[in-house]
């Protein structure tokens, strides 16, 4: 996103979702959250400085013509047995919006893996703090699908198995859309 409050004005008044301010998950990037059915959220970034790390100069690049989605994460039941199938370490992280590892570069090709230092079930009350304060005009609920580019073959070796319907579409590997249950009907941001 070139400008978090223009997204998130957008995101209200052409779906009715509400937003909660956000932080600096890492250096020259700022953002805001649209908590959906806790714990699963949607993460509006922008770059605030270009120059200050490798991600930001990234998302720079990729929304310099135009606002668009840009990637997703799966939180998996075991990130380290994951890492030791592919051999890599996680890297650990959290600016001031708390603290994380990942496993895969923050990318729009492919999602990446992401734990965080409480665990799920300690999340969920924080995260539907986080959904009324929203104040969402559609009462938003689950994923109900992500929409995806790329090689299908190569999509399904990385990702694995998760719990939210993959819809392979070919083209540029990418996140094309995202289906999210709401009290109004599914709606689809893209």
């Amino acid at each position: 996103m070139r400008d978090l409050e223009e997204a998130a004005d957008r995101l209200r008044r052409e779906w009715g979702l509400g937003t909660v301010p956000g932080g600096s998950p890492v250096s020259g990037v700022a953002n805001a959250i649209v908590p959906l059915a806790p714990p699963v959220y949607l993460e509006l970034v922008t770059v605030t400085d270009a120059d200050a790390s490798k991600a930001a100069a990234r998302l720079a690049a990729v929304t310099a013509a135009e606002d668009r989605l840009f990637t997703w994460a799966v939180e998996p039941d075991d990130l380290d047995a994951r890492a030791a199938g592919w051999d890599v370490e996680p890297v650990s992280g959290g600016g001031d919006t708390g603290r994380w590892r990942l496993l895969g570069e923050v990318e729009q090709s492919r999602p990446f893996f992401i734990e965080y230092d409480v665990a799920r079930a300690g999340r969920v009350a924080g995260w539907q703090r986080a959904y009324t304060e929203a104040a969402h005009d559609c009462a938003p609920g689950r994923v109900t699908y992500l929409e995806v580019g790329g090689d299908e073959s190569d999509a399904r070796r990385w990702v694995g198995e998760v719990d939210v319907p993959l819809r392979l579409v070919g083209g540029e590997p990418r996140l094309a859309a995202v289906g999210i249950a709401t009290a109004r009907g599914e709606i689809v941001v893209c």
